[in-house]
Formats: structure tokens, sequence, C-alpha cells
């Protein structure tokens, strides 16, 4: 997955909802940089190893946000980016071990906490499988409180009413 053939393929590249991209090139990750993002899942995510990666993410306003964490740290780092350019030539040096894309832009730490919330949502995504899970749950929920609404107001009408007269 880099330019030079001696090395070994040691980087995996999944994007949108976790399509595996079986062979990374230049032209490819920049093809799927110019493509419209799958709205749900507007990401490119990078590994090498276990724990290092780096990801791009689109953001709705058009920005692009960037962020790695490197092998055996628990630091992750970020910067945002209207430059689809500029994201595709840091990913590509990360790829290629080119220390250019360390160096390149003004990396800034982020918050272990947020990183936490990050990881635990990253985690639950995964355990859903990209199930719909919790839209099920949100509509029956809603459809139960508009029938206990209904419920509710119904009992209260036959409350008011007067012995033996009817609702």
């Amino acid at each position: 997955m880099t330019d030079d053939p001696d090395r070994p393929a040691d980087v995996h590249v999944r994007t949108g909802a976790g399509d595996p991209v079986p062979e990374l090139t230049d032209d490819l990750l920049t093809e799927l940089l110019d493509e419209p993002p799958d709205p749900e899942c507007p990401f490119i995510v990078i590994n090498r190893g276990e724990h290092e990666y780096i990801q791009t993410r689109l953001l709705p306003d058009g920005v692009y946000e960037i962020e790695h964490r490197a092998d055996g740290s628990d630091e992750q780092f970020q910067v945002y980016t209207p430059d689809a350019r500029l994201v595709r030539d840091v990913m590509w040096a990360w790829v290629d071990e080119d220390p250019w894309w360390h160096a390149a832009v003004a990396w800034y730490r982020v918050d272990p906490a947020v990183a936490e919330v990050q990881s635990v949502l990253r985690d639950f995504d995964e355990l859903l499988g990209g199930m719909d899970v919790l839209d099920g749950i949100q509509a029956s929920m809603d459809d139960a409180l508009a029938r206990a609404d209904e419920l509710l107001a119904m009992d209260l009408d036959e409350l008011d009413a007067e012995p033996g007269e009817s609702p």
C-alpha cells in the first residue's frame, strides 16, 4: 500500500460504514476524498497495527477533521482544514511513512476526556455493527408515548363526566 515495493503492506483502510479498501494508492485516496462521503459515516480510516491510525471526517460545514494516534500512545491529535488536497497529502505521507505529515500541520492534542467519549461511541457503534437498533427503539418509544397520551386524555375525560352521564 505504499510506493516502496520492499516494505510490507501493513496498512488497512476503511471508508464510510466500514467498507474495506483492498489496495490503497495515491490516486485512489484522491478519488475517495473527491467523492461525496456517505452522510451517515463520512470517514476514511487508515490503520497500521492495532492502535496506530490516521483518519479524516468531512464535517457538515465542508471542513475536514484529521485525527491520528501513534501506536503505543493513548494521545490523539487533530487538525481541521477545508483543503481536501492537504488532507490527501497528509494521509498519504502517513501511509508512506514520510515524516513530512507530522511536521506539515499544527496538530493539537485532543482532551483525554473527549477522546474517551469518542472511544466509547466508536465501541458502541462497532457493537451495534451499523444496525439501526436505536432508531427502531426510538420509534417504538414515540408510538408508546403517543398511545399513553391518548389513554390518559380519555381517562381524564371520563373522570370529568358526571356519574351516569356518558363521556
